[in-house]
């Protein structure tokens, strides 16, 4: 990133909002430097491969970063993200919570970016699958905390989600306040209990969240 475009970044709305988020929640300053090394890493992979339709500092550090960091103290254990797409949120949690991070997408390509995380900029913690959720589940690979973000509506995503949790395990699932809570039917179905809404507003920015909190029963 040359001087001009590295000055832009760190004079950006969004870049300070994550940066002030981040220092409220107790993390030091060099987390706000690695984020500034996956932007420069994010921007080179999508102009080669479409991740991502987001390409202005205040997105990429608002709606990819922050909407996918918010909720980390949700997060423990293993975890998997279900559609991960570019790597939002696996990367993101990754580098805050240093928990271990397992994305899955069934578009092979758009897991460049978590690939290069891992060469690239030594995020170890977070890797990628090319796989859908119900073969992965075949293989009776299960996880403390599954997770999914901006993938379907609820009712099909909690069935994506559910086999690869374990039984007493997490399904958190990203979703707008306009979105519903899954049916009585697919709840039964899935072998899941809803235990948690949570509602909030991303920091400075009017762009309201909620998110879906299941236990896996069985």
């Amino acid at each position: 990133m040359d001087p001009t475009q590295l000055n832009l970044l760190r004079s950006s709305f969004g870049r300070n909002v994550l940066k002030r988020f981040l220092s409220e929640n107790g993390f030091d300053d060099c987390i706000t430097e690695t984020f500034d090394a996956l932007t420069e890493l994010y921007l080179n992979v999508n102009s080669v491969i479409n991740i991502s339709s987001l390409k202005s500092f205040d997105d990429i550090y608002i709606k990819h970063y922050l909407d996918s960091v918010f909720p980390y103290r949700s997060f423990d254990g293993t975890c998997c993200d279900v559609g991960c797409g570019g790597g939002f949120p696996s990367i993101p949690l990754a580098i805050v919570t240093k928990l271990d991070i397992t994305g899955i997408d069934g578009v092979g390509k758009k897991l460049s970016l978590i690939k290069l995380c891992n060469s690239e900029l030594g995020i170890k913690n977070v890797s990628g699958i090319h796989a859908r959720s119900e073969d992965l589940a075949k293989k009776d690979i299960l996880f403390d905390t599954v997770c999914a973000r901006a993938v379907a509506d609820t009712d099909k995503v909690l069935k994506h989600c559910a086999p690869l949790a374990r039984s007493g395990g997490k399904i958190l699932l990203y979703k707008t306040q306009n979105d519903e809570c899954a049916k009585t039917e697919t709840v039964k179905k899935t072998k899941t209990e809803l235990i948690d809404i949570n509602d909030y507003v991303l920091p400075e920015t009017d762009i309201k969240r909620r998110i879906f909190v299941y236990r896996k029963l069985a």
